[in-house]
């Protein structure tokens, strides 16, 4: 098997379509997947396709990772950032509560763009599971942002 640096260069969106779900499909056989969250190697060029192989997960697989994921969504313009937001809004709530909650609390801090991140953390509402178990005060801020991205941003 190649190694994580000739795999992640495959991933690169500068390939071919043929090259990249090469790398794709050994990027599956990855044991430490830490490695394809938002990964250095070539920039941002990889991240699309590693968010593709990290969907198809388990959650098990997936939650000794779900802070590094969360903040992954913190630009919903990074590439992959979309695919993971929609993954987790599928992960056990129970699961998913505690690094919510705490990078709700995480984004609170960060001034504007925490309010952004909030933003986008917001749409984990889809998740009943996830909101059934949340505190009140992460629902109610959540729910303040909830289909309202830059609601709060004024010119």
């Amino acid at each position: 098997m190649k190694n994580i640096e000739e795999i992640l260069q495959l991933l690169s969106w500068s390939n071919s379509a043929e090259d990249q779900e090469h790398g794709r499909d050994m990027a599956q056989n990855i044991e430490d997947i830490s490695e394809l969250i938002q990964p250095d190697v070539g920039g941002k060029s990889a991240w699309d396709n590693c968010a593709k192989v990290l969907c198809k997960k388990t959650d098990e697989q997936l939650e000794p990772y779900l802070c590094e994921l969360l903040e992954w969504i913190q630009d919903i313009n990074w590439p992959g950032a979309m695919l993971i937001l929609g993954r987790l809004k599928h992960f056990s709530g129970i699961k998913l509560k505690e690094p919510v909650e705490n990078a709700v609390k995480k984004a609170k801090g960060m001034q504007e763009n925490g309010l952004m991140w909030i933003d986008y953390l917001s749409e984990l509402l889809d998740n009943e599971s996830l909101e059934k178990c949340l505190s009140k005060a992460t629902l109610t801020c959540l729910q303040q942002h909830y289909h309202n991205w830059a609601a709060w941003y004024q010119e």
